[in-house]
Formats: C-alpha cells, sequence, structure tokens
C-alpha cells in the first residue's frame, strides 16, 4: 500500500501544470504579458458590455451616471491596434537582433514552421468546436452559409471574400487574426528596415512611415481590410524593438513616470476616432494614438513602469490571451443566453454585476481549459517531433 502511494504521488508530482507561457527563444519579458493583460481585458469588457447592452439589462443607466466608465469599456476595442503594436515587437525582436546586434541570422523556413506550429492549432481546433457548435445550438444562420464562413475564416481570406462590412459568422474576431498573417508573412520583408545603419535615419524612416500609413488609412478606398489599414501599428512595434535593443539607460522606475504611463494608458481609451467629425481632427487623433502607444509601451518595457503588469497573476492571465481572445465571444453568448433568463434583484446594476461576474468566470475558466490543453503544447517548438514519436509508440 506505501508503495502504491508513493507511485501516485510520483506521478501527480510529475504531471503538475503551470499556466507559465513558453517562449521559443527562453527569454520571457514580463512586462509584455502584464500589457496583453490590460488588452485583453479591455476587449473582453468591450465585448460584454456590448452584450448586456443589446440585451437591455443597461437600463441602469438611466439612474445611475456611469458615462465616464462606459467611455473606457465602450472603447476597449482599441486594444487590437496595441496588441497589433506587440505583435511588431515581438515578432521583429529576432529580426532586430540579426541586424542591429550582429545576431543569428534568422531561417525563414524555420520562421515559418514556427509561426505555422504555434498560431495554426489552438485556431483550427477553436474554430472546428466553433463551427459545430454554430451548426448544431444556434438558428442564426443556414448550415451553407456557415460552411462558407467557416472555410473563409480557417483559410485567412474572410475580409477579402465578404468585405469590410461582414465579420466572420463563426467567430467575430477571427478578422483581425487575418491581419496577423498578413504580418507575419511581411515581417522578413518589413524587417530589412533595421539594415538601416545610422540609428537616427532608421528610427525616423520607421516613425515617417508610421504617421503615412496612418494617414492613408483615411483615404482607402478598398471595400477589404488588409494590414495596409493597421501597418503604422506593427511598425511602431518595430520602433520599440529598436529602442529596446539600443538605448543605454537606466532601467528606473519612479512614481512620476508611473503617473505619466498611466495617463498615456488612459488617454489611449479615453476617445475614439467617432469622437471626431472633421477629418483634419480624426487624423490627428490617430497620429497622437501612435504617440500616446510609444510613450506607454516605452515605459512599460523599457524603464518598467507600473511593476503590478509584471505580477505573476497578470502575467499569467496575459499569456492566456490568445486562448481568450479565440473563445471570449462565443463563450459571452453560449452561457449569456440563459443566464439572462434569471433576474438576481430588481436593480439592474445590481443584475449586471452579477451577469458580469459569472460571464467573466466561464471565460476564464473554459480559457484556461482550452490554454491548458491546446495552446500551451503548441508553445513548445518541438511538439510536432514529440506528437510523431507518440504516435509511433502507440502504435
Amino acid at each position: 500500500m506505501h508503495y502504491l502511494k508513493e507511485k501516485l504521488f510520483i506521478s501527480v508530482k510529475k504531471y503538475k501544470f503551470s499556466l507559465s507561457r513558453i517562449t521559443s527563444s527562453g527569454n520571457f519579458i514580463p512586462e509584455i504579458d502584464g500589457l496583453r493583460f490590460i488588452m485583453v481585458i479591455a476587449i473582453v469588457a468591450f465585448h460584454l458590455s456590448g452584450f448586456l447592452i443589446a440585451k437591455d439589462v443597461s437600463k441602469y443607466t438611466s439612474y445611475y451616471n456611469f458615462d465616464f466608465i462606459f467611455r473606457f469599456i465602450q472603447n476597449g476595442d482599441i486594444a487590437l491596434h496595441l496588441f497589433f503594436v506587440l505583435s511588431g515587437f515581438i515578432l521583429g525582436m529576432p529580426f532586430a537582433q540579426h541586424h542591429l546586434l550582429v545576431g543569428k541570422k534568422i531561417n525563414l523556413k524555420n520562421y515559418t514552421i514556427r509561426r505555422i506550429t504555434r498560431v495554426e492549432p489552438p485556431y483550427v481546433i477553436a474554430m472546428v468546436f466553433l463551427f459545430i457548435g454554430t451548426i448544431f445550438y444556434t438558428n442564426n444562420y443556414t448550415t451553407e452559409e456557415a460552411i462558407k464562413s467557416f472555410f473563409a475564416s480557417i483559410t485567412y481570406t474572410h475580409n477579402f471574400i465578404y468585405g469590410k462590412q461582414v465579420l466572420p459568422l463563426i467567430n467575430c474576431v477571427a478578422w483581425s487574426l487575418e491581419i496577423e498573417i498578413q504580418f507575419y508573412i511581411l515581417a522578413p520583408l518589413l524587417s530589412l528596415i533595421f539594415t538601416i545603419k545610422n540609428k537616427y535615419k532608421r528610427r525616423c524612416a520607421i516613425l515617417t512611415l508610421s504617421i503615412i500609413f496612418s494617414v492613408l488609412t483615411h483615404y482607402s478606398n478598398f471595400s477589404f481590410v488588409s494590414i495596409l489599414d493597421y501597418l503604422q501599428f506593427f511598425l511602431i512595434g518595430f520602433l520599440l524593438v529598436d529602442l529596446y535593443l539600443t538605448v543605454k539607460t537606466e532601467k528606473t522606475n519612479s512614481a512620476l513616470r508611473n503617473i505619466f504611463t498611466l495617463a498615456s494608458l488612459l488617454l489611449i481609451f479615453c476617445f475614439n476616432i467617432h469622437d471626431f467629425s472633421l477629418l483634419y481632427q480624426k487624423i490627428l487623433w490617430d497620429i497622437s494614438v501612435l504617440f500616446l502607444i510609444l510613450i506607454l509601451y516605452y515605459n512599460v518595457l523599457i524603464h518598467k513602469s507600473l511593476p503590478i503588469l509584471s505580477q505573476k497573476i497578470i502575467t499569467n492571465i496575459g499569456g492566456m490571451c490568445y486562448s481568450i481572445y479565440l473563445l471570449h465571444f462565443a463563450v459571452i453568448s453560449f452561457f449569456g443566453n440563459p443566464l439572462m433568463q434569471f433576474s438576481f434583484s430588481n436593480n439592474q446594476l445590481i443584475n449586471s454585476c452579477i451577469y458580469t461576474f459569472i460571464l467573466s468566470l466561464a471565460i476564464l475558466i473554459v480559457s484556461t481549459l482550452f490554454y491548458l490543453l491546446i495552446e500551451q503544447p503548441s508553445m513548445d517548438k518541438n511538439w510536432p517531433t514529440k506528437f510523431k514519436n507518440y504516435i509511433k509508440r502507440i502504435k
């Protein structure tokens, strides 16, 4: 009996899990996941508030003035732009290290395989489950409509086929992942900007291109959404990589810098493009957002501002942002619709707080399970080889 207990203890210990993200390079920058935490919370809050308003459970806004808070929540979709900046920073890092610090040359074949093995398993598995749920659980679309939209999303062509006006039917957030994929493809080419030796010319070139693309988006007449609409944010990520690797500065923090950093973050979510009526105002605001993001990320990534973002619970949740992003909208719909049948009190504010808590908890639980079972294993760059070896063993 003692022997069996000892074996059981060893087995449990061997298979204990961790929520920590696995990085290909082994270099973990906690501030990145801290920023991801803020962004994914903003996006979830944006969609959750939209769901509650659509279900007409926010009538309490007539009696309580929460306009200031709602302004931040309803501008939560801006967080997508900040995600694009992080993508530019992360994918630009190895290329910048090679060109600026004479680091290891990037093998494009390995780069491509790594992108596929990291991104595709969670995306494909999530989309398949959501497709099945759309067919058998909801009655919103016909089978033919669902199949067409599914294959358009799974091949990252939905934005081109359906245009700007139609979001993916299976998973509405999938449109932004098409932009990410386009950047993955273009990143090796765009990274040639790091070959400019003069740091001032290089940084000015990146910043100038960012401003130009930000302005051009207001004059674009394309019927579809593409990376051309968001390239400025990826380029700001490149500029941050340049500064991160080459700026020699004391990585010190101060209360004043924390306040300045927090103010930059709040200002980003204070307004959106629809708050301005004149074209020049919209252009100036978009350019201002670029600089606010640059200030925010520079302070957090280089000067380690807002140290709370490096706390383990925050970095763990931020590290799961891909799983949360893929599943949160479906979880809100699946659990939210039956949940709305219950009224916990006669006060809409209390009801909405309870709905928000339950749905947030459901998102966290479902996303954590998906992360542990699907996404985290795909973070291991050697998982295809390990999987092949496992198949051989069971045969």
